[in-house]
């Protein structure tokens, strides 16, 4: 990620409408996928979060158990210093320096498609998860939706969703969730980004989504889109969108 967009995450990740329903959406999966429906796993979970960025989960999840991250950039451990944050590893995620089976859940919001080896990084969450544990996904979708955003968060790729289900049932988790997000703001995105992409910059100077001020109504509206559609994601798979959500399992035999 360029460093530039770590400042403006750690600035806006706790008001903003796009991280607050990503946060919805992952207390949702560990209420009803980790906790509920007959789940061997009750609190206290132990969690891990892949590639934590500034460490937000350790505030939004604090009520679930024992959180723990790794990522492998100098400035996560820094901007998870200044929210008090400790509990975070400085390590390679297609390497995980924990045992097998030593997490109930697993967290990657949007990480996989920042790694070479994604396949890789996928098979490390698995080993990592207790039989019977949960893995929380979440990706950008649609090649088509390639900009400078994707450029200045140095991501690999985005995915459609047989790609994502397939890659990670390849390495032997159990699909049960696996849903488009962002729907209803997939044109308005697909606008922007097509605009966007017609910018002269290098690579390296990209900015992301987050750097272009929209009016206050507008952030407004954007953000009450994305708490109806939430409403309704938590109980249907939504067919296409800006980004990719998924709950999968590792088996308990």
């Amino acid at each position: 990620m360029n460093p530039a967009e770590f400042d403006r995450m750690f600035a806006i990740e706790e008001t903003h409408w796009w991280y607050q329903g990503r946060r919805a959406l992952v207390r949702h999966a560990l209420d009803r996928h980790a906790l509920g429906n007959g789940s061997p796993l009750d609190r206290p979970l132990r969690i891990l979060d892949v590639a934590c960025a500034t460490g937000m989960s350790f505030r939004f999840l604090a009520d679930y158990g024992e959180i723990r991250g790794i990522d492998i950039s100098e400035e996560t451990i820094d901007y998870c210093g200044r929210r008090g944050i400790d509990r975070i590893v400085r390590g390679d995620a297609l390497a995980l320096p924990f045992a097998a089976g030593s997490f109930d859940a697993v967290l990657a919001l949007d990480a996989f498609e920042h790694f070479d080896d994604d396949v890789a990084a996928m098979g490390e969450t698995f080993r990592v998860l207790r039989p019977g544990g949960v893995l929380v996904a979440t990706t950008p979708a649609f090649m088509s939706l390639w900009s400078p955003h994707d450029d200045a968060y140095h991501h690999k790729r985005r995915y459609r969703r047989p790609v994502l289900r397939g890659r990670l049932e390849s390495v032997g988790f159990r699909t049960e969730r696996m849903s488009y997000s962002s729907m209803a703001l997939f044109l308005p995105v697909l606008a922007l980004r097509t605009l966007r992409r017609w910018q002269d910059k290098p690579v390296e100077e990209a900015e992301s989504d987050f750097s272009v001020p929209f009016p206050g109504p507008i952030e407004a509206l954007a953000g009450a889109i994305t708490r109806t559609e939430i409403a309704v994601e938590k109980k249907l798979d939504l067919p296409f969108g800006v980004s990719l959500y998924g709950v999968l399992r590792k088996p308990a035999a």
